[in-house]
């Protein structure tokens, strides 16, 4: 789903991410089911697919991969013939996956979802509880070097922000409070990582920022900037990466 830079130049930014999950041997012992939404050419998969434990010698941790794309013309055919591999050609925001998921991947597909909230109600429906969602996404709109940059994209109908994607996730029963996020100066690249919690979906049109802090889905700097101003403030937000440093969130 890449549709403003090659399959490898995204793969090469899905490495930064990925190498950091490397290092999180007890989270990925618990993971036995992974889809990549938007998988593309399917180069992140088969960094899942393959992957080892850090032991001594290595050992496979053959996780059951699903790869779910509208197109997979451009699927690597490596990939697709690995055996703990299935490629679904499928849209990703309604698909059903025949197995709950322990990692849910979006990297460089979630600005070409046309219902955002309806597919994060979707995705939170196939996913294990405690399972994590991780997206990764060029804004659109972004400030660079204190000047605005304002990019039409092909098929990117919405120019997603922290602020807003806290909120969709939350409401659709992902814990934004314990979560990661970053959002570097001058960088149009924002990424969020949440876990799916044991608290339902929720009607948008009916649940507002205080119903969401109310369940504790909330961060506590996400709640304090809604006490004190009546709304949230994306520059009062400071989440950790999963590097574990603490970020706040630039435009």
């Amino acid at each position: 789903m890449a549709q403003f830079r090659s399959a490898q130049e995204s793969h090469e930014h899905s490495l930064t991410i990925l190498e950091t999950l490397y290092g999180y041997d007890s989270f990925l012992d618990s993971l036995e089911v992974v889809a990549d939404m938007g998988c593309g050419a399917g180069l992140d998969l088969d960094w899942f697919a393959r992957l080892e434990t850090r032991d001594d010698p290595p050992e496979p941790r053959n996780y059951t991969c699903y790869g779910v794309d509208r197109d997979v013309r451009l699927f690597n055919t490596d990939t697709a013939e690995l055996p703990n591999v299935q490629l679904v050609e499928a849209d990703m925001e309604s698909y059903l996956l025949p197995r709950k998921v322990d990692l849910m991947w979006c990297h460089d597909s979630f600005q070409y979802v046309l219902n955002p909230l309806a597919a994060l109600r979707h995705w939170n429906t196939m996913m294990n509880e405690d399972g994590m969602l991780i997206i990764a996404l060029k804004q659109t709109v972004s400030t660079e070097y204190n000047r605005l940059v304002n990019r039409g994209v092909n098929f990117s109908y919405y120019n997603h922000n922290l602020v807003n994607l806290v909120y969709m996730l939350a409401v659709n029963g992902f814990d934004c409070n314990d979560a990661y996020a970053l959002k570097d100066p001058n960088d149009p690249w924002l990424h969020i990582a949440v876990y799916k919690s044991s608290i339902k979906p929720m009607d948008p049109a009916t649940t507002n920022w205080y119903h969401l802090a109310e369940q504790g889905l909330l961060h506590p700097t996400v709640e304090s900037s809604l006490n004190r101003y009546g709304h949230v403030r994306q520059e009062d937000i400071l989440y950790p990466w999963l590097d574990k440093d603490w970020h706040q969130i630039k435009t």
